[in-house]
């Protein structure tokens, strides 16, 4: 019962509670009675019970499946993958309405997914998000907000519950940021979590983990990339993003030579001083090119995974943990968007075996704390009550239910048609995303402060009624002290009062 606080399930002890998901509660969704289902159930409940039986101290059987040399089972269930493609922001995507051809490949793989047109993340920071990625809590839970602090290891991330239930596990993170360290805890649950360079790096690292896949085991796969993202803006003649060519020309041939000279770490931390229309518009262009990059890249990779046979009985989850500001409505580049539509909303597409749905466009309101939660539900493990998120794979939420982002004291509560920017239980913005959906006209303190707070007052106690209602796992833990080397690559990254802890 690694990572798991037996005294915190609800409904009754950890053990009891993945026992009677393993069997009797199962919740599977509409898709598997397709693909797996039919044949698999009773031989894949034995093999949870067996597992759990393990996880909780019992004394099975050996099962022979997963013997050395066993036979493949074409009745396991589902395999894993997911892909966290930093800094991707969601209207950059074809798919989602983009001119430029910046995500051909991603564009032709949604047309096999589910799109979840209203996807937010829990904050603009790589680290917040991923977080709630990967633990399913939203950031006020978790409590990893800031560069001292760790998950509780009373709580277990998704790789930790998939290996109990007996999937083989791998990461692959990109490890000069160092936001996804194990000092954070994002390692619990990994057989193999290891850093990655670039995507170039990362690919020989996923081709290693996938080489020790067993044919008689499901297994997870998680990758982070970083090429998107700026590069190290201290760097002599840094010009904010880097694509390599000949996608630093791609869509505008000359924006290297317009950005010649800029203090790039100024226009990122500071102002960005004599940004004009030509160069503002060679600094997105960069950033274009960057995805289209990674865009090409990922082509290769799932190329290669179909000619193996490894996406035949796999659940595919690609999104971002955050957008990006591109100077949008701020006199510099830094701060990814902050709390506003181009910082926090993100695409997300799964893409199910063989698959099914695909095609469909999801219009509810959805948030990377439901990735774990539908994930539990697709592979036919037992829900989790302590966790706030939903299968994004049943009912979308209703009208006035809220999704949350946070970061220290300053956060936001989301729901379909309004967003209410609050620090310190105290509402300072509000959006109304129906009638203002690029969020042109906030209503603010200043417009009238009786009759602001008058209006957004209950709005936010509403939505705190909802968060105060979820699961405390408790103070999250310390994390160990970023090195000095750590804490320069992530200065020059644009990483500042991330640092501080602030």
């Amino acid at each position: 019962m690694d990572g798991v606080d037996g005294g915190a399930v609800r409904a009754g002890g950890a053990c009891n509670a993945r026992q009677a998901g393993g069997l009797g509660a199962r919740v599977v969704e509409a898709w598997v009675v397709e693909a797996w289902a039919v044949e698999a159930r009773a031989l894949v409940a034995g093999a949870l019970l067996t597992l759990h039986l393990a996880g909780c101290g019992g004394a099975p059987a050996a099962d022979p499946r997963t013997a050395p040399g066993a036979p493949a089972d074409d009745a396991l269930p589902p395999n894993v993958i997911l892909i966290s493609l930093d800094t991707l922001r969601r209207d950059h995507c074809g798919f989602h309405g983009y001119a430029r051809e910046t995500t051909p490949f991603l564009d032709a793989f949604a047309a096999r997914s589910i799109v979840y047109e209203r996807a937010y993340t829990t904050m603009s920071w790589t680290l917040i998000a991923h977080m709630s990625m990967l633990s399913g809590l939203y950031p006020t839970q978790h409590g990893v907000m800031e560069s001292q602090t760790a998950l509780t290891p009373k709580f277990p991330l998704l790789a930790q519950r998939l290996a109990e239930a007996g999937w083989d596990t791998f990461g692959v993170y990109n490890e000069p940021v160092s936001w996804l360290d194990a000092r954070f805890g994002f390692d619990r649950g990994f057989a193999s979590y290891v850093g990655s360079n670039d995507i170039k790096d990362a690919e020989g690292k996923v081709n290693e983990a996938l080489a020790r896949v067993r044919s008689n085991r499901p297994w997870f796969l998680f990758v982070h990339l970083f090429d998107i993202h700026s590069g190290d803006l201290q760097a002599p003649g840094s010009t904010i993003y880097t694509p390599p060519a000949p996608y630093d020309r791609m869509f505008v041939a000359d924006a290297p030579e317009r950005l010649a000279g800029i203090n790039a770490f100024d226009w990122w931390e500071v102002a960005a001083v004599g940004a004009t229309p030509e160069k503002r518009e060679a600094v997105t262009a960069l950033y274009d090119g960057g995805i289209r990059y990674v865009d090409d890249e990922l082509r290769r990779w799932f190329a290669s995974f179909e000619a193996r046979g490894l996406l035949d009985n796999t659940i595919v989850i690609i999104t971002s943990d955050h957008g990006e500001g591109l100077m949008q409505r701020d006199a510099l580049y830094g701060g990814h968007g902050s709390f506003y539509e181009e910082g926090l909303r993100v695409p997300l597409l799964v893409r199910m075996p063989r698959d099914a749905r695909a095609g469909e466009r999801n219009e509810g309101l959805a948030t990377h704390v439901d990735i774990v939660p539908t994930l539990l539900a697709a592979l036919g493990l037992a829900a989790d009550p302590r966790l706030p998120g939903r299968s994004l794979l049943g009912p979308p939420r209703g009208a006035e239910e809220w999704v949350f982002a946070a970061r220290q004291d300053d956060r936001a509560a989301i729901r379909s048609d309004l967003k209410v920017v609050y620090r310190r239980d105290r509402p300072v913005r509000l959006h109304e995303l129906d009638r203002d959906p690029l969020e042109l006209a906030p209503i603010l303190p200043g417009h009238g402060r009786e009759a602001f707070f008058q209006r957004a007052e209950p709005l936010l106690d509403h939505a705190l009624t909802q968060l105060n209602g979820y699961f405390d796992p408790g103070e999250a833990a310390t994390a160990e002290e970023l090195d000095d080397a750590a804490k320069a690559r992530l200065h020059g990254l644009g990483y500042g009062g991330e640092l501080g802890g602030r």
